[in-house]
């Protein structure tokens, strides 16, 4: 068997090939270089799309993160003399309303804020920011390790082939008498 006409065993192949093979019914041949950029092809494709899911993520998370600064931004000018007063202020309620559906730990039943309760209140906001900030760090090394991983496999890619290609060429010189 050359290597140019290699039969793929469908076990053996990434999914998306296998995928194909079965749902035409019938046996797939390539040579070793189609072979390769099919499955690296697939990858590529593989690594791309966990890298848009890792992206949209964290900048979902990021939002969060924004969205509680804004709010820590409102909680301190609202504030009269060292306590804050939501009775007629239902644009910083809806605020805390939605940190509490975003995890921030509120007593949304409180209308008036002590300085004291204004601190804890300050305290429990910053200390959910800095989890999500833990959070979107992992979530940046991960991102980095799937590009790294992804521009390895196009490195791997580019090896596997060139020598290949390069080959084949160097036969059709040979062939043709030069």
């Amino acid at each position: 068997m050359s290597q140019e006409d290699l039969t793929i065993d469908h076990n053996a192949v990434a999914d998306g090939v296998k995928l194909s093979a079965i749902q035409e019914g019938k046996t797939v041949e390539h040579n070793v270089e189609t072979l390769a950029l099919l499955v690296g092809a697939e990858r590529l494709k593989f690594l791309e799309q966990k890298i848009t899911k890792e992206f949209q993520e964290l900048k979902a998370r990021q939002e969060q993160v924004s969205s509680h600064n804004k709010l820590i931004k409102s909680i301190n000018a609202a504030q009269h003399e060292g306590e804050l007063d939501l009775t007629n202020n239902d644009e910083l309620r809806a605020k805390l309303v939605k940190a509490n559906e975003l995890g921030v730990e509120i007593n949304l039943d409180k209308m008036r804020y002590t300085k004291e309760d204004l601190e804890r209140l300050n305290e429990n906001i910053r200390l959910t920011v800095d989890d999500l900030n833990v959070m979107n760090e992992m979530q940046l090394q991960t991102v980095n390790r799937l590009l790294t991983e992804r521009y390895e496999t196009y490195q791997i890619m580019r090896n596997i082939v060139k020598p290949l290609h390069e080959d084949k060429i160097s036969k059709a010189r040979a062939a043709g008498g030069r």
